[in-house]
């Protein structure tokens, strides 16, 4: 397959679950399944440990904004998994909060364009689709996702878009997780909308958020345990791995293997050009030039998930002011990208 499987969903909040669950029912239990036995299962935690953490996390989403666990809610009953199973799929990254080689994401303010590897799981490259949202309102949202969850990767008709990095410290399940975050942020119209969602958000969590729009605002935000904040783009870019990079938050989190590789790689591909355009960003994230700990890592073996394949299952680039997204599937250079408009 050259691309992701493309879907799209509308109506009211319970609508749109329950024709995500029962259209993506086979790919939502095989997502959710994939984590029980092979990720979930190798956790300290418990099966109802996860349980309880799981209906935390709908009290949690309920107290921020009933509509999206009513979404969530429909997933479960179109889908036929249970209501704590959807929430453990959506908050798999505050529950399992493992220090695994992750995504590098990159803004261009001139030409607002934002793109990012995602780095995960081989299997879930089989399984990952795009889903665009027709919101009551007449908005739209596009996001490459995990079957199951509200949110990834994306942007809306509104020239929004919004990139994550998982990060590593430790912190309480207090507050929205990562996934519901996203599609939050996506349902914004402005970046002072978002600022507003993250501010809202809590924390509980340690990971990256970076939202930016088609005017070249943006906000880099980095959620640490009970703290937060915010990175301040250098010569109208942004570039961010898998550790704090922000000024007051040195040696919050601990650093994650290939993360300062990363990192300085994307940083010396920027110091060679003047050029921030589409075509320069592809150019970063598509490097395989080191091998498995390159920005573009191709897939090996990871200890902590017990030799499961890791690397980049993704390269998305956005391009904020043409409403466009550019995707292609898989490490390495090879593989045609496949382009989606709102």
């Amino acid at each position: 397959m050259s691309s992701f499987p493309h879907f799209r969903f509308s109506g009211t909040p319970a609508q749109r679950g329950a024709a995500y669950g029962e259209t993506l029912r086979r790919r939502i239990q095989t997502t959710y399944a994939l984590y029980a036995d092979r990720i979930f299962a190798r956790s300290a935690l418990s099966t109802s440990e996860i349980e309880s953490r799981a209906n935390k996390v709908r009290a949690i989403v309920i107290d921020f904004d009933p509509a999206y666990a009513a979404e969530l809610d429909a997933i479960a009953i179109g889908s036929a998994l249970t209501r704590w199973q959807i929430y453990a799929l959506n908050a798999r990254t505050e529950i399992l909060n493992t220090p695994v080689t992750e995504c590098t994401a990159l803004y261009f303010a001139d030409d607002a364009i934002l793109g990012q590897n995602w780095d995960w799981v081989r299997a879930l490259e089989d399984l990952a689709v795009l889903v665009t949202w027709d919101l009551p309102n007449g908005h739209q949202v596009l996001s490459f996702t995990e079957p199951g969850m509200l949110g990834k990767i994306g942007f809306n008709d509104r020239g929004l878009g919004v990139c994550l990095n998982i990060m590593f410290a430790r912190h309480a399940l207090d507050g929205l997780p990562v996934h519901v975050l996203i599609r939050a942020l996506l349902d914004c119209g402005t970046i002072e909308q978002a600022r507003a969602v993250l501010k809202r958000s809590g924390f509980g969590k340690s990971s990256h958020l970076l939202v930016a729009d088609d005017q070249g605002n943006a906000c880099s935000t980095e959620f640490v345990g009970n703290e937060s904040f915010e990175v301040q783009p250098v010569d109208g870019v942004l570039l961010h791995t898998n550790h704090c990079i922000a000024a007051a938050a040195e040696s919050r989190t601990a650093i994650i293997p290939t993360t300062a590789e990363r990192l300085s790689k994307g940083a010396s591909w920027l110091d060679r050009t003047t050029q921030r355009d589409l075509a320069t960003m592809r150019t970063i994230l598509l490097d395989d030039s080191q091998g498995a700990v390159s920005i573009n890592g191709s897939y090996h073996p990871e200890a902590l998930l017990d030799g499961q394949d890791v690397g980049t299952c993704a390269t998305i680039l956005m391009d904020l002011k043409a409403r466009t997204m550019h995707i292609k599937r898989g490490p390495g250079r090879a593989g045609v990208f496949a382009n989606l408009e709102l």
